[in-house]
């Protein structure tokens, strides 16, 4: 019995491990908006359109899209690709999957990205979920049916349900 405790304890990602994830997630996000949005205020400056009333409306707007965009398309793209999950998650061998295992499709993990997002604007102790709950779920996993596992647990896990059925035909 406590094998299974063990086993599932290891399975899904836990609050401090997703936590340091995050923290990684972070740091190369904000690499990324810092390059891209260095690039977006060097352009109207390098064509000399840097005056025109629109363009600078467009620079003091930038931040806020580049915020709003870059961490969405980075979490959905990553989560929903063949590796399943971002830099920060890979770095602890954690995947996104849905309730049955599952890669997540691009609509899917952008829902679980928004949710995410709003929940944490609105409530930033909402994280604090993932340490209480059986499966480690976050409010922006529980609404969208999806976990945050080990990939080689899930992996071992899946061999496992593959020979059961196998075991039970000689069985019978």
């Amino acid at each position: 019995m406590t094998t299974t405790n063990d086993s599932e304890r290891r399975m899904y990602g836990g609050f401090w491990v997703r936590t340091v994830a995050f923290v990684i997630d972070l740091i190369i996000l904000t690499a990324i908006v810092l390059l891209v949005g260095g690039a977006i205020y060097v352009i109207p400056d390098l064509l000399g359109i840097k005056e025109t009333g629109f363009i600078q409306v467009l620079l003091m707007l930038w931040p806020l899209i580049l915020w709003l965009v870059l961490p969405w398309l980075y979490c959905g793209l990553w989560e929903s690709s063949k590796v399943q999950a971002t830099p920060g998650k890979l770095a602890f061998s954690l995947v996104v999957v849905d309730k049955e295992g599952k890669r997540l499709g691009f609509l899917h993990a952008s829902g679980r990205y928004w949710i995410k997002a709003i929940s944490f604007v609105i409530a930033h102790i909402i994280y604090i979920v993932v340490a209480f709950t059986a499966k480690k779920q976050g409010l922006h996993d529980l609404c969208t049916n999806t976990l945050v596992v080990n990939k080689k647990e899930l992996q071992r896990h899946e061999q496992q349900l593959s020979f059961t059925p196998v075991a039970s035909n000689i069985m019978n």
